[in-house]
């Protein structure tokens, strides 16, 4: 049977049209983690300090025990710094800290003015 190019196009579009898609998904993801891999590079940490801030409010994270399978607990803390900032900081550890404890953070400060928090040990 002979076929015109464009019925040949035509029926490889029909055929093809699912695979094309999963494959632009998977490729748009790709793209994302790789964006944000390059937005940290061109936002470096230029400066770190050391700051205390008194915990308000605790919860599990993720809420679903299952995803914590093979992992220490999860926590999200809401936290009061001393200049009476409120900041989330998520935590894996093996006993959490106690609403009004206060613990030592790490603010790093990034080049283009943002600045992200770590809980320190001890």
């Amino acid at each position: 049977m002979n076929k015109s190019f464009r019925n040949r196009l035509l029926i490889w579009q029909y055929e093809y049209s699912d695979a094309v898609k999963i494959v632009a998904v998977f490729c748009v993801f790709a793209l994302m983690r790789s964006a944000a891999i390059i937005r940290l590079e061109f936002d470096p940490v230029i400066g770190t300090q050391r700051v205390m801030g008194v915990v308000e409010y605790i919860r599990p994270a993720p809420v679903n025990p299952k995803f914590t399978v093979g992992r220490g607990l999860y926590y999200t803390y809401d936290v009061r710094l001393d200049d009476d900032t409120l900041i989330s900081i998520d935590d894996e550890v093996g006993t959490p800290h106690l609403i009004g404890s206060a613990i030592p953070i790490e603010r790093q400060h990034h080049k283009h003015n943002a600045d992200t928090y770590r809980l320190l040990n001890g």
